[in-house]
This record gives C-alpha cells, sequence and structure tokens, in this order.
C-alpha cells in the first residue's frame, strides 16, 4: 500500500454549531470586529504622530522617483509618437506636393513644348500647295483655250464643208432633174422620129449629166465622211472642254478651301497661342505657390528632424510597429525549452493580442507534453485570448482512436513511498531503500513523467500526457546521455524515434499507423521541412513573427518564400551587440519592423540606426530597478 510521509495533518471537522451558538459567534464576532477596528484606528493614529524613519522616507522617495520616472518615459514615448506622426504628416503632404510638382512641371514643359511649335507653325506648306493649285488651274485654263480654239476652227471648217456639201448637194438635184426634164421631153414627143431624133440629140448631154452626176455623188460621199469625222473631233473636243471645266472648277474650290483653311489655322494659332501663354503663366503662379508650401514643409521637416535627433539622439525615426488587423498572425516557436524561449513567445504573443484584440496562432515545433495547458493558463494570467495552437508533434500524436488508458501508480506492498508535500512528486523505493522509480506531477495532481532508475542511475523516463496517455519515453546509457527518445500517437503506436549521439540528435525515423519506417530524416530541419509542405499555412493575408535565430521561423520563412514585409522579426540581446544588429540591419535594408527583448535593447536602436525603422519592445514588464533619466529636460 501506498503511504504518505510527512503530509500536513488536515483539519479537524467539527460538527455544525446549533442556531443558538451561531447567534452568539455572531454577536461575540460583531463586537470583535468593532474592537479590532476602534484598535486599527488607533494604531493608524499612533503611526500617523510617529516620526517616519530615514529609511522609510528613503523607500517613499524612491517610489515617488520611480513613479516619476515612468510618467517621464510614457511621456517621453507619447512625444515620440506625437513627433513622430507630425513629421509624418509633414512628409505625406511634402510627397502629395512633390507628386503635384511633377504634374505641373510635366505640364509646363509639354504646354511650352505645344507654344514654341504652335509659333513655330506657318501657312508656307498651305501657301505653296495653293500656288500649285493656282497654277494648275491657270494650265488648265491655257488649255481649255486652246482646245476651244480648236473647237473653233473645226467648227468654221465643219460649216465650210457643209457648206459645199449642200452645193454639191444642190448641183446633184439639179443634174437629176435635168435628168428627169430630158426624160420627160422624149416622153412627150408623140413623133416616133422625132424622138429618136431627139434621144439621138440628148445621148451626148445624158452622158455628161450621168458622168457628172457620178462625180457629184462621190464628192458629196467624200465631203459627208468629211464632216462626220469633223463632227467627231467636235464632240470629242467637246468633252475634253467639258472635262477640263470640271477640273477648273474644282481647282477654284480647292483653292478656295485652301485659302479658308489658312485663314482658319490662323485664328486657331492666334487662339492657341494666347491661351497658352495664359496657362503657362497659370502654371508658373501656382508652381511659385506650391513652391513656397513645399518650402515651408521641408522646413517644418527638417525642424522635426533636428529636434527629434537633439532629443532622441538619432536622426533617424524608430515608431512601433503597425499591426493590421484584418491579417492573421502567426508566432513561430521551435524553442521551449529555456526561460528566456518562453518569456519571449509569451511575449509576443501577449503583445500581438493585446494591441489586435484577437487571438493569434503560435505554430511550434518543440515537444511539451502539456504546451496546450500552459499557454492557455498563461493566456489567462495575461488577461488575452486564447492563441490557437498548431505543434508538430500535437499533429504527429493524434489518433482518430485514442487509448482510454490513464496512468497509474500500482499498489505494491514491496514498495516503500515517500511523496514531496509541495510538488506532490513520489519517490519509490525498495524495502532495502534503492530508488526504483521517482513520478513527477504536472500541477500538483496529473501525471507529468515517471522516471525508472538502476544503482541510482535513471534510465528511462515516462513522459505522459495531461488525459495519462504515454506521450513519450526516453532512454539513457550508462553515460547517463539520451540516447533515444520514442513518441507515440494518442492510440498507442509509435509515429517518431530520435536516436542520439552524445545527447544530440542525429536521426528521425517517422512510422505510419502500421508501424513501418516513413521517412528517415538526418535532422530536425528536415522533419519541419517535411511537415510545413503537409500543412500549407496560408500565407496570402499573414504576417509571421519570429525569433531571427529559430529554426522554425528560418524555414518558414525559407520553405513558403515568404516576403519581408509580411514578416516581424524578433532579435535577442540587441542591447549586447548592437553593434552586430546594426550590420544585420545594413546588409538586409528589407528588414523594416522588428521585436525586441527590452527597453535598453530599442535605446540602443534608437542610438545607432542609420535609418528609419519600426521597433516594438514585447516585454515591458518593471524590473523594479530606478529607471530616471539623467537629464529631465526636452
Amino acid at each position: 500500500m501506498l503511504r504518505k510521509i510527512d503530509e500536513k495533518p488536515e483539519a479537524d471537522k467539527s460538527l455544525p454549531d446549533s442556531p443558538k451558538s451561531d447567534q452568539n459567534s455572531a454577536q461575540s464576532q460583531t463586537s470583535t470586529d468593532n474592537q479590532s477596528t476602534e484598535v486599527a484606528k488607533e494604531n493608524e493614529q499612533k503611526e500617523e504622530q510617529l516620526p517616519m524613519s530615514v529609511h522609510d522616507k528613503r523607500v517613499n522617495i524612491e517610489e515617488q522617483m520611480n513613479d516619476l520616472s515612468h510618467q517621464y518615459a510614457q511621456l517621453r514615448n507619447d512625444l515620440k509618437t506625437n513627433l513622430f506622426s507630425e513629421k509624418d504628416d509633414f512628409e505625406a503632404k511634402k510627397e502629395t506636393l512633390d507628386n503635384y510638382l511633377k504634374t505641373l512641371k510635366r505640364d509646363e514643359k509639354e504646354s511650352t513644348e505645344k507654344l514654341a511649335d504652335t509659333k513655330a507653325q506657318n501657312d508656307d506648306a498651305a501657301k505653296e500647295h495653293l500656288a500649285v493649285v493656282n497654277a494648275d488651274r491657270k494650265e488648265q485654263e491655257q488649255k481649255l483655250s486652246e482646245l476651244q480654239e480648236q473647237l473653233n476652227d473645226l467648227n468654221t471648217e465643219i460649216n465650210t464643208k457643209t457648206a459645199s456639201l449642200e452645193t454639191l448637194q444642190t448641183n446633184l438635184a439639179k443634174n437629176e432633174q435635168s435628168e428627169t426634164d430630158m426624160s420627160t421631153s422624149i416622153k412627150e414627143e408623140k413623133d416616133l422620129q422625132k424622138m429618136m431624133a431627139l434621144m439621138e440629140k440628148q445621148k451626148e448631154s445624158i452622158d455628161t449629166l450621168y458622168a457628172e452626176r457620178k462625180e457629184l455623188k462621190e464628192q458629196i460621199n467624200s465631203a459627208q465622211e468629211d464632216v462626220a469625222n469633223l463632227n467627231s473631233k467636235a464632240a470629242d473636243l467637246n468633252n475634253q472642254i467639258g472635262d477640263v471645266n470640271k477640273q477648273i472648277v474644282n481647282l477654284q474650290q480647292k483653292a478656295r478651301n485652301i485659302d479658308d483653311q489658312m485663314k482658319n489655322d490662323h485664328n486657331y494659332r492666334i487662339e492657341t497661342i494666347a491661351g497658352l501663354e495664359r496657362h503657362i503663366q497659370s502654371l508658373d503662379e501656382e508652381h511659385k505657390k506650391i513652391d513656397d508650401e513645399l518650402a515651408d514643409v521641408n522646413g517644418n521637416i527638417d525642424y522635426l528632424s533636428k529636434y527629434i535627433k537633439d532629443v532622441f539622439h538619432s536622426a533617424y525615426l524608430v515608431r512601433d510597429v503597425y499591426l493590421d488587423k484584418d491579417k492573421e498572425y502567426y508566432v513561430t516557436a521551435n524553442d521551449f525549452d529555456s526561460d528566456t524561449a518562453k518569456n519571449d513567445l509569451f511575449g509576443m504573443v501577449n503583445y500581438l493580442e493585446s494591441k489586435l484584440q484577437k487571438p493569434v496562432t503560435v505554430v511550434s515545433t518543440f515537444y511539451d507534453n502539456h504546451v496546450h495547458e500552459i499557454i492557455d493558463k498563461k493566456a489567462k494570467d495575461q488577461h488575452i485570448a486564447i492563441p490557437n495552437v498548431i505543434n508538430l508533434f500535437d499533429q504527429l500524436q493524434k489518433s482518430d482512436k485514442p487509448d482510454g488508458k490513464r496512468v497509474a501508480i500500482p499498489d505494491s506492498s514491496d514498495w516503500v513511498t515517500r511523496t514531496d508535500v509541495e510538488t506532490q512528486d513520489t519517490f519509490i523505493y525498495d524495502k532495502k531503500q534503492n530508488l526504483l522509480m521517482t513520478a513527477e506531477y504536472f500541477d500538483k495532481t496529473i501525471i507529468d513523467r515517471i522516471n525508472y532508475y538502476k544503482n541510482d542511475q535513471v534510465v528511462k523516463t515516462n513522459i505522459y500526457n495531461s488525459q495519462g496517455q504515454l506521450s513519450s519515453m526516453q532512454n539513457f546509457n550508462k553515460n547517463k546521455e539520451l540516447s533515444e527518445q520514442n513518441f507515440y500517437r494518442t492510440d498507442g503506436s509509435i509515429v517518431l524515434t530520435v536516436i542520439f549521439e552524445k545527447n544530440k540528435p542525429v536521426s528521425y525515423q517517422l512510422f505510419d499507423k502500421n508501424g513501418l519506417l516513413e521517412h528517415d530524416f538526418n535532422e530536425k530541419s528536415e522533419l519541419i521541412t517535411w511537415w510545413l509542405k503537409s500543412v500549407e499555412p496560408n500565407t496570402e493575408n499573414a504576417v509571421f513573427v519570429g525569433n531571427h535565430s529559430d529554426l522554425l521561423y528560418q524555414l518558414v520563412i525559407s520553405v513558403n518564400e515568404i516576403d519581408s514585409k509580411n514578416t516581424i522579426l524578433l532579435l535577442q540581446n540587441v542591447a549586447k551587440r548592437i553593434d552586430d544588429v546594426i550590420k544585420l540591419l545594413d546588409e538586409q535594408k528589407d528588414i523594416t519592423e522588428l521585436f525586441v527583448q527590452t527597453e535598453d535593447d530599442l535605446h540602443a536602436i534608437e542610438s545607432k540606426t542609420n535609418r528609419d525603422i519600426s521597433v516594438s519592445v514585447i516585454n515591458t514588464a518593471s524590473n523594479g530597478t530606478l529607471s530616471l533619466p539623467e537629464s529631465l529636460k526636452v
């Protein structure tokens, strides 16, 4: 049987008092309270009358000075924030004015070039064109005159030929009439002999008449052909004259159009030049006005820059990190073993959630069998939202069918058990007082781990989760060095084995649900890289925050190719290695937002930085020491 040693005795459980005794007790208590109040008042009066000791005076002065120092620090920070905001306003105005000035200069340049171009314009080309058109018109008019003259000559010839034709036709008609007359005279003669004699007499005349007729017909045909040819030529000339007249009319219209365009262009140039000159004058006045405003703004910026340099001993602005509430923030951590690592993790979470007023996500690759309980409790103590937790080991060890078995220390008559009253840790010995095992507790109630001993040397440690299930098993060699650590799913199957040599991990063996080796990684970085690819964090609307030297942070940034504008870097021990930090910032200009651990780190960057940067302190808790400035002068 287990038996507890050195336990504190339980308080006696008395029977409840009767109502009467309760009443008496209440009256007695009231009387006692009244007496206590009177005594307290008397003591206070006595304390007020007693002179304050030198020590008490010093403590009181230190408290007042400490309060003043914090008030001064707060006011100084408020002044810094105000100066930064004021300088930001002026720089924003300067940027607006600079952009406006660039627009004005561009407009001035374009207007001046357009004015010069407009003034350089003239009507030379149009006049030359008009001269060509007029020359073409005169040429066509000359051609028209020539064609008209040709037509007149042709018409005269046609008239002559026509008159000659008419004469020939008249002669032909006379010839034919003569023949008719002869024929009539012959037909009218009754006497045959006289007819024959008349015919004989007219035979020579008829032959002459026929010969003449033949010649007349030939001349008429020739004349008709000549008149037809001349009429055809006249028609061609009339067509040419019509075409030339059209060309002359077109050229006259073209000349009028060119002349009208020249007048319009001339008027447009006059109006354009006047408008551009007025516009350029207006731009020049606006330019001078903006130059004056810009000079005032630059003067204010120079004044504030000097003021900042004089007050904060730096010409550069160091301001708080800007947090975008529309984005999701991921805090990365691979280390949770040291107090510094824990403080940094909780400091980043506390700062972010206090500013954002919403939970962040902790992405971690360290092993802690109570990681959720620790983070939840810390969040509750700090009165912030409980962050989401994504943990490599937590995901590896999950199982669809968890084992319901819980760890328990069995009873044995061969054991002697001792329990530490404060921690509830249990020490189990055999009858010969040889240490067999120790059971350590988490939060005094849950078994955290059981250490197994042989010859007073730990050989194995079983580590349990909050449900009492075996989470991990560590094996130690004869040199008290960790040689192997196994990790189990909640169903009891092994999921990961880490092999150690001289306390350093050399192999990470990952097993599937059937216990078969799935991957064998040489370094933890390979295991983390594999896990990150399976997790695939949403990087589109995310900001990743982590320690610059943290393995997980480095891998998240490299594996997912995160842009520096979506990261906030935590630097440690900045004040002690400020030169290295400034060198880092010089080499990596894309680093613009930093978290530091202490106010001293912040002041170190303020005094050494050679560019503007955003820096916030994640650990603002006072260490109780005075932080009075060397001078209270601003």
